[in-house]
């Protein structure tokens, strides 16, 4: 979304007062812009992924837009599709190898990624140097997809 002035401070948010929730990245990629979208959509073929956007969605972050946020064209400017894995319980992986536990790994974001990696990059850190991690990551663990790792080809 185009900013009405681009000299104005951007910053992350996620508005769960919406269902899906909207998020918003400041203008990195596109000097005077802002992403913003809903987190969540269709599954797509990412060959044609350029056709996933239907007229209703469009017109539901334009509504959106107007009325929460002035600061910004309500017009798309350009659009773009984001593709992402998401886990069956969309939360991610953080954990070691179960075979090769001098690999460690992070993965299946959910579209989370960009938001968390910081404090991802300093687990992935403290695993790799064979430090305790500073929060529990048992919730996160890839054993939790299946009982049988053993049986599993990573």
């Amino acid at each position: 979304m185009k900013m009405l002035d681009p000299t104005t401070p951007t910053t992350i948010f996620i508005d769960f007062t919406e269902t899906p929730h909207v998020y918003c990245v400041p203008q990195l990629e596109y000097p005077g812009m802002v992403k913003l979208a809903y987190h969540q959509g269709p599954v797509v073929d990412p060959d044609k992924r350029d056709i996933a956007v239907s007229d209703e969605l469009r017109e539901s972050i334009k509504k959106y837009m107007s009325k929460k946020y002035p600061g910004l064209y309500p017009e798309t400017a350009i659009e773009e599709t984001c593709l992402y894995t998401v886990t069956p319980d969309g939360e991610f992986v953080l954990d070691r190898h179960p075979k090769h536990p001098n690999i460690v790994f992070a993965c299946g974001f959910s579209g989370t990624g960009c938001k968390i990696a910081p404090a991802i990059g300093e687990e992935l850190c403290r695993l790799v140097l064979g430090q305790p991690p500073k929060y529990n990551l048992q919730h996160f663990k890839a054993d939790r997809f299946t009982n049988n790792l053993s049986s599993s080809k990573l």
